[in-house]
């Protein structure tokens, strides 16, 4: 399974790129979005902190991971809502002096989400995407290409990449050293 840091730092990564080479306009596209999309791909790892509750009723770690927040339901659904809102037109005055938008939001909650059904499907075994309507799973599981002494290194690894990557990033496009 990635890790919290694979998943916020692909996601933020994918953002800044879409912003900075698509967008390329900081009023239309601000830099909070880019800390709603960091939000956005924890959004299915929410059943981590339903599980410390319904612990202490029984229940096991398997019986509440990577069930319903891991489905295909939750983007859809944040991606719904997001349209909705912005059909609605539905405004409010401290995301507005943000010059952030609602809707936009929701998108970004949206590919954020679908962002770490990715990942999961990449990296880990038995993503149920239609569940509780199927359990039938699905998964490419890289990390079982590589032989087994080695299997434990790549999620950390990966995590060590994504992080220097943005650190480069940081650096050397944003100039984050000229605010020091």
């Amino acid at each position: 399974m990635p890790l919290a840091t694979t998943h916020i730092l692909a996601v933020i990564i994918l953002v800044e790129l879409f912003r900075n080479y698509f967008v390329k306009d900081n009023k239309k596209f601000p830099k909070y979005y880019i800390l709603i999309a960091a939000i956005g791909a924890i959004i299915p790892d929410l059943d981590i902190v339903a599980y410390y509750i319904l612990y202490f009723f029984g229940f096991t770690f398997d019986q509440i991971h990577k069930t319903f927040f891991h489905t295909l339901f939750i983007p859809i659904i944040l991606f719904l809502i997001g349209f909705a809102s912005l059909k609605m037109n539905f405004k409010s005055q401290q995301t507005k002096k943000m010059h952030i938008k609602i809707s936009t939001i929701f998108f970004i909650f949206s590919f954020g989400a679908l962002i770490h059904l990715f990942l999961d499907f990449l990296f880990d075994n038995n993503l149920m995407l239609f569940y509780p309507f199927s359990n039938f799973s699905a998964d490419f599981n890289v990390v079982s290409i590589f032989p087994k002494e080695l299997q434990w290194l790549i999620l950390p690894t990966l995590d060590g990449i994504l992080l220097l990557f943005w650190i480069m990033w940081m650096e050397f496009k944003l100039k984050i050293s000229d605010y020091f």
